[in-house]
């Protein structure tokens, strides 16, 4: 082939790939939104994780936030002492007003737990949080806490 026909077809060539170029970006472009909405909008939603359980319905859980509780811990020889900022979780909201109105009943609870509570006891907490959860439930008649959670625990 002479040069300018080599020349003519390379041209000709570049000059079409712009189209394709532009349709591979708007495929990416395309399939990444669609990955964007399926995660932001279309992933587990409360509705599907209940139909995935097996319940009819998806579960509407309360919560219920604690002022700070400050404790010293049972350390021999040392003053040490705990805050803690605790929100308990249930399902019944006929137990929010049993919670309200027994507040100081849990804190008393959670604070007595604490007290007897070393520091060395504190490593776990999953069994702090059962025990806590086994504690605050014998106070209530209504229901029962399925959840606690610490907001801040320090130790010092």
């Amino acid at each position: 082939m002479p040069p300018k026909e080599e020349a003519a077809t390379e041209k000709k060539e570049k000059q079409s790939r712009p189209w394709l170029t532009i349709a591979l970006l708007l495929a990416v472009m395309l399939l990444s939104g669609g990955y964007v909405f399926y995660f932001f909008f279309g992933g587990n939603t409360p509705t599907t994780a209940a139909v995935a359980s097996g319940s009819q319905r998806p579960v509407n859980m309360q919560k219920l936030g604690l002022d700070a509780i400050v404790v010293n811990l049972a350390d021999p020889g040392l003053h040490r002492y705990l805050r803690l900022k605790v929100t308990l979780e249930y399902s019944e909201a006929k137990l929010t007003p049993e919670l309200n109105d027994k507040v100081y009943r849990i804190r008393d609870t959670i604070i007595t737990v604490l007290r007897s509570k070393k520091t060395a006891d504190l490593q776990s907490e999953d069994a702090l949080k059962r025990e806590l959860l086994a504690a605050i439930n014998t106070q209530l008649l209504a229901g029962q806490v399925q959840g606690i959670y610490f907001e801040e625990f320090i130790i010092q």
